[in-house]
């Protein structure tokens, strides 16, 4: 028996979430899977975290997100007895009718209990556990409070703030004690506080960050450089930090590296390199704003050689609606640039995006060489006028003229 759960279990979760090693993590999964075999409720409860997604774990671990197979171990794991399971299924949202009369305990409390012991003794993924229950108020179902349990709404409000601000001496002792993914909430907390009940406190939020980055936690590191890089205005001091949570596996702080060499603030600017910076994070496949950056580099020309097929590939994996680059997407389309020609959506891009001098441009040539449209030069060139300094835009007017009747003719 190991110290706080089985054996299995207690290095499960050192590898899984006090660390961030994939082949750590991967052995722990395997050693997980046969533990359930022989009826560890704990493993089957941690395999099923493992495939509830990247809330539930290290974004880059090697699990795929399969809400089938995690209900299934949830399940398992809470007919064999594992209070963790309860608590985690009561925090999913999960604790159906039939989960809660398969559960061998007489309640929510009496499984609380179990991770609040193991939680004193040290257990930081358990003391994690106790602190969610405070951050998100499922202790009020633990305890089995109503608002008419109080003198009146206020009293009952705050009692629920007081439950709320339990979580950080929790928070603070998990995140020390190296579970990673507290520092989360604990961050939270301070930046975004709990609604009516926890006042925001903006900037209290640093400090937590900057001790999971000096703790070499990557997701911390990359955080940590994202906030100096972005709202202190300090790539010189981002910079290390992003490559020390880049090259422990982080791949989105590539993008902040990117950005650092293609600002050329606090190093000598070199393009080509964020170019390379970019495809490292973007190449993953969640990173839309390297995904945005490499579309634009490729559509400019900047750092590389111009390459409309690449620029449309890599502006199509940009999932993010309020950053994708519609005016980019749109001139390509309108064109056929890198892509098989299609007015229809170029126009339906152009239109959708925000002011830009691409926009300007692709309407340009949109109504003064009729693609798609009625032809319209005299409009077409109001709009190339708009792209401004855009230099296929001034090169496109010089092909138009206005003739002594003040019409707008092709030279």
């Amino acid at each position: 028996m190991g110290k706080y759960f089985s054996d299995v279990v207690d290095k499960a979760i050192e590898d899984l979430y006090y660390c961030c090693d994939n082949d750590k993590a991967t052995a722990a999964a395997d050693a997980l899977l046969l533990a359930a075999k022989e009826d560890d409720g704990d493993a089957c409860y941690i395999l099923s975290r493992c495939f509830s997604g990247s809330c539930y774990s290290w974004e880059y671990h090697p699990f795929e997100e399969n809400e089938a197979a995690a209900y299934a171990m949830l399940h398992q794991a809470i007919s064999l007895g594992s209070a963790a399971a309860v608590l985690g299924a009561l925090r999913m949202d999960m604790l159906t009718p039939e989960l809660r009369e398969i559960m061998p305990f007489e309640s929510i409390k009496e499984a609380w209990d179990v991770i609040y012991e193991k939680a004193e003794n040290g257990c930081a993924f358990c003391q994690y556990m106790i602190g969610n229950t405070y951050y998100f108020l499922d202790i009020i179902e633990i305890e089995d409070h109503k608002e008419s349990d109080f003198a009146d709404k206020g009293a009952w409000n705050e009692w629920k703030r007081l439950q709320i601000k339990q979580c950080l001496p929790w928070f603070e002792k998990a995140f020390s004690g190296g579970m990673i993914l507290a520092g989360r909430n604990y961050g939270h907390y301070y930046e975004h506080g709990r609604g009516e009940y926890i006042p925001a406190e903006p900037g209290k939020e640093v400090p937590i960050m900057r001790q999971g980055a000096e703790r070499g936690y990557p997701e911390w590191m990359y955080a940590y450089a994202h906030y100096l890089a972005y709202t202190e205005d300090n790539d010189k001091e981002a910079l290390p930090w992003a490559l020390k949570a880049a090259e422990a596996g982080h791949l989105w702080s590539w993008h902040i590296i990117g950005d650092i060499y293609w600002n050329g603030r606090a190093v000598e600017r070199n393009v080509p390199y964020a170019l390379e910076c970019y495809k490292k994070t973007a190449s993953y496949g969640n990173d839309s704003y390297a995904c945005r950056q490499l579309g634009r580099l490729y559509f400019n020309g900047w750092g590389t050689a111009v390459d409309y097929a690449q620029a449309v590939q890599w502006l199509e994996r940009d999932k993010e609606p309020e950053g994708i680059k519609y005016d980019l997407l749109g001139i390509c389309y309108l064109l056929g640039h890198g892509c098989r020609q299609d007015p229809a959506r170029g126009k339906a891009l152009l239109e959708r995006s925000e002011k830009s001098c691409y926009k300007s441009y692709g309407l340009g040539m949109m109504y003064a060489e009729g693609i798609g449209v009625r032809e319209d030069i005299e409009k077409g060139v109001e709009y190339l006028k708009a792209a401004g300094n855009y230099g296929p835009a001034i090169e496109a007017l010089k092909h138009y003229k206005k003739s002594l009747f003040g019409v707008w003719r092709r030279k």
